[in-house]
């Protein structure tokens, strides 16, 4: 299991034991500084050497990677560097998490990353690292790097499908079609008790189905 974590934004990994359960924490990949925040974590074999690399979101909407120059069994993770798309720093507009999924099917690793407010853009993987710019699943619209929360939440409001904000990815064939479809959690206001200035935070899963 992986684990980023919100300040110092370190990445944590525990390892899977015998008979079920975790071991220990360890550190897979040390902040850098303090110029990072709320790592977002996922892993996948970017780089196409067998073993698995960081896939890390930060609090500015960048998106990072993290080679692994150990192995599967002995990881050992380089510092973070950020990924682009068109020759251009991959970002969206807020709080990213980014998952590598093959999503349109075409055997080349595809990068989903939801945001803050509550959107998900679809970067289509060229191979060797490359990536096309990104594509908002819900709006159409093209994200660039310099596409700002304001403007995201603009653009949503009236394609609005996930409420709430922040949101965190995971794809599976969730009605076995043979197609990848979306899982999707938010955060959202709970309901305010007497008195409260507010309600506390609470989080949904939504399952969207692939047509």
């Amino acid at each position: 299991m992986l684990s980023g974590r919100y300040q110092p934004a370190s990445v944590y990994w525990f390892r899977g034991v015998q008979g079920g359960g975790f071991g220990p924490r360890q550190v897979a990949l040390e902040e850098e500084g303090t110029k990072y925040s709320m790592a977002t974590t996922n892993a996948a074999d970017l780089d196409g050497d067998g073993d698995l690399d960081l896939v890390i979101g930060d609090t500015s909407g960048g998106v990072f990677w993290s080679r692994n120059d150990g192995d599967r069994k002995v990881p050992r993770f380089t510092p973070r560097r950020p990924l682009q798309a068109g020759g251009d720093p991959l970002r969206v507009s807020h709080k990213s998490d980014p998952l590598p999924a093959d999503w349109d099917g075409d055997g080349v690793l595809d990068l989903l990353v939801g945001d803050e407010a509550a959107d998900v853009v679809f970067f289509r993987g060229l191979g060797g690292l490359r990536f096309e710019p990104g594509i908002s699943l819900f709006t159409r619209a093209p994200v660039g790097p310099r596409w700002g929360y304001t403007q995201a939440k603009k653009a949503l409001d009236p394609h609005r499908v996930i409420p709430g904000y922040r949101v965190r990815l995971a794809v599976a064939d969730w009605n076995a079609d043979g197609r990848p479809d979306l899982l999707v959690g938010n955060c959202v206001e709970g309901p305010k008790p007497e008195g409260a200035a507010r309600g506390a935070t609470v989080g949904h899963v939504y399952v969207l189905l692939r047509r």
